[in-house]
């Protein structure tokens, strides 16, 4: 009996072991399962009471950490709202690369850099960078909806700076006298990608390109002779110009074409542009530094006297004004005592200084404009070019203001042509409906080659007024004029030979029955 009863006990302690040995390998499932703190406590203070010796096969080993997610899946669990643009690059931006690019651009890069000059290549380098801007534009246009007009601009803000770049690359190689004629065709050329905000982008790019081909011509015809290179690198040019209308006949022939169905905004373009190509957002950037507080001026020296300058109107409030009993040079007693008796009298505040007025040279220099505002063609700060309208109409003026050294040829009959404030402006125009007036335009040139008129002339010197045969009954008058000269045809003589004739200067007046009578004072000898 005594022996089955051990043995009943001896199974029943092993029955007990083996259900706790399954409860410990339940509770390890539920911890790894749910591996929560109040889980993994509880196993903790059990493992605790079974102490070491308890079965390894019942330990706890924790699960391993999942595995990090690829780079895009952790962009998107970051920031979910944002959306991601499509990698596809949009048909119309394909087109730019292939057809204006690789197709025109490029090819006339290397023509450039096979003959041209270092200045001209120089150039050449300074529109292919804004050909670079126009292409990364044109894929935020393809890409997102229309934004506010306050975002455009700062999208656009780098075009005026690459088109002024290509300006003064023409300007700074003035004395380049074998390659000025192509500078000036590049920089006629340089706005061509401001067709962007030009409703009317074709014909903004056609206006252009006339100006390109005026110029280009006189090079074609300056090295026919010489080298044929230059012809064939003007007509390169030009058919970047023409490729470009082709591309926006197509693709923004209204202007320009947007993405608002399937368009994202600007800013969303941005951020997913810079996580793609950065894997993640930029690091914040650093907080600006503390104020620093302005040192303080020294007691005495010159900084005090720079300081007290630095004060502006300010510092003319503590003087006061000098009686004439203090004046030396009004007392000579006091130019022999070299002493100035002290003055009772309450200081005053003295006059305001006068602001003095702006140099004109240190002015800035004003840009050129040639534009038809309603009826009036505006011609505006032109130096040294050669200025041509043409399709005018007789209700039209042509308004000349502020040139320098330029040239305009007005094809076609108008209303009045204006010139004011201009030097060594030279106007042809055919014919006049009003009168032409001069004002303030020293050593002006003007021809007439068809009729006008009236010529009217004031506060002017030293013109030449050439007339035709058709305009000998133009009327001219002058007021505060000097040498001024009209040259009339010689009857008789070939068309281009005149004979020049100066208006008078000198006037004689007198009293005649109670009034002035005024005559042209004659010399004779």
């Amino acid at each position: 009996m005594t022996t089955v009863n051990s043995s009943g006990l001896h199974s029943l302690a092993t029955i007990i072991k083996r259900l706790e040995a399954a409860a410990s390998r339940f509770e390890d499932i539920a911890v790894v399962l749910d591996p929560t703190t109040e889980n993994r406590l509880a196993y903790e203070a059990r493992r605790q009471l079974e102490g070491p010796d308890h079965d390894a096969s019942t330990s706890y080993s924790p699960p391993p950490p999942p595995p990090p997610p690829p780079p895009h899946v952790a962009a998107a669990t970051a920031a979910p709202a944002t959306t991601v643009v499509a990698a596809e690059t949009p048909k119309s931006v394909l087109a730019f690369r292939e057809q204006v690019i690789d197709g025109k651009l490029k090819p006339f890069v290397e023509l450039t850099k096979g003959f041209a000059g270092p200045n001209v290549i120089e150039a050449v380098s300074l529109v292919q960078k804004e050909f670079d801007i126009l292409g990364d534009f044109l894929k935020v246009v393809a890409s997102c909806q229309k934004p506010d007009q306050k975002t455009l601009e700062s999208i656009l803000s780098s075009f005026p700076e690459a088109i002024e770049a290509v300006s003064r690359a023409k300007e700074a190689n003035r004395r380049d006298r074998d390659w000025f004629s192509h500078l000036t065709i590049l920089g006629e050329g340089a706005p061509i990608i401001g067709w962007v905000v030009n409703p009317k982008p074709q014909g903004f790019v056609v206006d252009l390109k006339d100006s390109v081909v005026y110029y280009g011509n006189k090079v074609k015809k300056e090295f026919k002779e010489k080298n044929p290179k230059h012809a064939e690198w003007v007509n390169a040019y030009v058919a970047i110009l023409d490729e470009m209308q082709a591309y926006i006949k197509e693709y923004h022939a209204s202007g320009l074409a947007w993405n608002p169905k399937y368009g994202v905004t600007v800013g969303q373009y941005r951020s997913s542009g810079s996580a793609t190509s950065g894997g993640g957002a930029p690091p914040p950037p650093p907080p600006p530094p503390p104020p620093q507080t302005p040192a303080a001026a020294p007691a005495g020296g010159a900084a005090a006297v720079f300081a007290e300058l630095n004060r502006g109107e300010e510092v003319t409030k503590g003087l006061r004004k000098v009686d004439k009993s203090e004046m030396t040079h009004k007392n000579p007693a006091l130019r022999a005592s070299s002493v100035v008796p002290a003055s009772t009298s309450s200081p005053s505040v003295g006059k305001k200084p006068i602001k003095p007025s702006k140099p004109h040279a240190l002015a800035g220099k004003k840009p050129a404009k040639f534009v038809l505002d309603g009826n009036k063609w505006l011609i505006e700060f032109q130096e040294n070019e050669t200025i041509t309208v043409e399709d005018v109409g007789i209700s039209q003026s042509v308004n000349i203001f502020g040139c320098k050294g330029a040239t305009v040829l007005i094809k076609g009959k108008v209303n009045a042509v204006n010139i004011i404030n201009s030097t060594k402006t030279a106007v042809l125009v055919h014919s006049v409906v009003s009168s032409v007036s001069v004002t303030a335009s020293p050593s002006f040139q003007l021809q007439i080659t068809g009729t006008a008129p009236m010529i009217q002339l004031d506060s002017t010197d030293a013109g030449q007024i050439y007339l035709s045969k058709d305009s000998l009954s133009t009327e001219v008058t002058t007021a505060k004029c000097s040498a001024i000269n009209i040259h009339l045809p010689v009857e008789g003589e070939e068309d281009g030979i005149f004979e020049e004739q100066p208006v008078p200067e000198m006037f004689k007046t007198v009293v005649q029955n109670g009034k002035l009578v005024t005559t042209i004072v004659e010399h004779s000898g």
